[in-house]
């Protein structure tokens, strides 16, 4: 086959591989607190809400760093859609209409983690990620914002994702600041096509030289 022929096909094949690609990329945020105000005890949740319908986003946090505390005990689900351990990672999606993750840890000088969403909307109500820092009890959570007692706030729109996308929020009686949400230095929002995404790509490249062969 001449090469003239075959470069058309392999920039399709390229074409159909970065739009799939960029179809399932998540966004990747730092997220810090600084928790120099607490001590003890105190549980730190996260939940996410199905806006919209349709079983289509996730959050995953890991990297998690206490400054100087540590994950405490064992975690509790509610919902499907939560799973993992703050010593490792974990995942709140909108598999139920509510999951919720919770766990204990010792507070240290500081919290942070990154955070990995994914941004699709169906319309209507958006799906919606939260975070929250609550006492031992897990009877109080600490934030200024009464509705919802969260300290961390994303509404999923669709539309592109940033720092500014967050509702931060602190908490004022227990001297807490809000959480500060940057873009990492060092990873990159668009993830390299995965093992499947590779195989689909090849074959519809053999399947495209096929048809040119005939």
């Amino acid at each position: 086959m001449r090469i003239d022929r075959i470069l058309p096909i392999i920039a399709l094949t390229f074409s159909f591989a970065t739009v799939l690609a960029a179809t399932a990329s998540a966004d990747s945020f730092d997220v810090s607190l600084n928790t120099s105000s607490l001590s003890g005890t105190q549980v730190l949740v996260f939940g996410y809400t199905d806006g919209d319908g349709v079983a289509d986003n996730s959050a995953t946090m890991s990297n998690f760093n206490f400054g100087g505390g540590s994950a405490q005990g064992s975690p509790t689900y509610v919902g499907a859609g939560a799973s993992g351990s703050l010593s490792g990672s974990v995942v709140v999606n909108d598999t139920d209409f509510s999951s919720l993750f919770y766990q204990s840890f010792t507070v240290g000088s500081s919290l942070s983690f990154l955070l990995n969403v994914t941004n699709n909307f169906a319309g209507g109500t958006p799906d919606a990620f939260a975070m929250y820092v609550c006492d031992s009890t897990f009877s109080t959570c600490y934030s200024d914002d009464a509705s919802t007692g969260a300290d961390l706030l994303l509404n999923v729109q669709g539309t592109p994702l940033a720092p500014s996308s967050f509702i931060r929020n602190p908490a004022s009686l227990q001297n807490l600041p809000a959480p500060v949400v940057t873009v990492p230095t060092t990873t990159t929002n668009v993830p390299e096509p995965s093992a499947a995404l590779l195989l689909c790509a090849g074959l519809a490249f053999f399947a495209l030289l096929f048809r040119a062969n005939r």
